[in-house]
This record gives structure tokens, sequence and C-alpha cells, in this order.
């Protein structure tokens, strides 16, 4: 009985999924109550916790402040390493789905602009070629000029 648990063991270990920093990011629901123009930086932290890098600039006698997020993720099918081929096509510590996000704050503390990031990696197949496509955002707001902020969106995709 313990001969064939083992390989059943292993099996389970490496199905499933890998993933590091903040899972938010992949969260809609979460990243719609972030409004810029509204939301200030203590709201920000309760909703995606301490910031993985972050940055502060006086101009002007004013502190602006840079909030940079991420996180990754990957899905693992045991079946492609064992047959190899995971191992030539997929290799190790590449992930399948990574979010970026950079939050500015004015001098008062609240949100004024967002850059966010989507990036999706499919490494191919021995019949598929291998693919990147990143969506790519940004919502600035311009109080001096409109209370609605501006949205920029860029879609890309890259076959190899």
């Amino acid at each position: 009985m313990t001969n064939r648990l083992g390989p059943a063991l292993l099996w389970l270990w490496l199905a499933g999924c890998v993933s590091t920093g903040n899972s938010h990011l992949a969260d809609n629901q979460t990243m719609a109550q972030i409004t810029v123009g509204k939301t200030t930086k203590l709201q920000v932290a309760s909703l995606l916790g301490d910031p993985s890098n972050q940055r502060s600039i006086e101009m002007g006698g004013w502190t602006r402040e840079w909030w940079g997020y991420h996180y990754a993720s990957a899905k693992i099918n045991p079946l492609e390493y064992l047959l190899l081929y995971g191992f030539l096509y997929n290799g190790f510590g590449q992930y399948d789905t990574q979010y970026d996000l950079g939050v500015y704050f004015d001098h008062r503390g609240i949100v004024s602009s967002l850059s966010t990031m989507k990036t999706d990696y499919e490494m191919g197949s021995p019949f598929t070629s291998p693919r990147v496509s990143t969506v790519a955002g940004t919502m600035m707001g311009f109080p001096e000029t409109t209370r609605d902020p501006v949205r920029f969106e860029i879609k890309m995709e890259s076959r190899y």
C-alpha cells in the first residue's frame, strides 16, 4: 500500500496552482473600488495591503507618492512534466499570468492616477507557437479641466 501512495502524493503535489504577490490584483471587484480623484491612501492600503514597492518625491513643497503592486500565477499540469514536454516548453518559474499595478497619489493622499498591466503567457506546445498578450491601462484625473478621469488602454499580442 505504501509503494502506491508515494507516486500518488507526488502527482497531487505537482498538480495545481502556484502564485506570488498580491492576489487582490486579479479580483475585478476589489480593483473597481479604487477611484481616481476619490480613493485615499488609507483606503488603498485596506483594499490591497502594503505595496511591494513605494516611492515618494517632493515637488513644489508637496510630497507625491507612488505605490507598486505585483501578482503572478501559474497552473501546473503534471502530465506535461511527466512526459518531459513541460521542461522543454514551459521550463521552471514561468508564470501564466502576471498583473502589475502602479497607484499614484497627489499631495493630499488621494489617488491621482492608476496604471495597470495584465500579461498572459502561452509558452506553446509541439503543435502551437508561443504567444504573449498584454493589456495595459492608465486612468488619470485632471482636476483643473474636468471632473471625470481619462482612461487609456493598450492591447498587444505577440506570436513567436
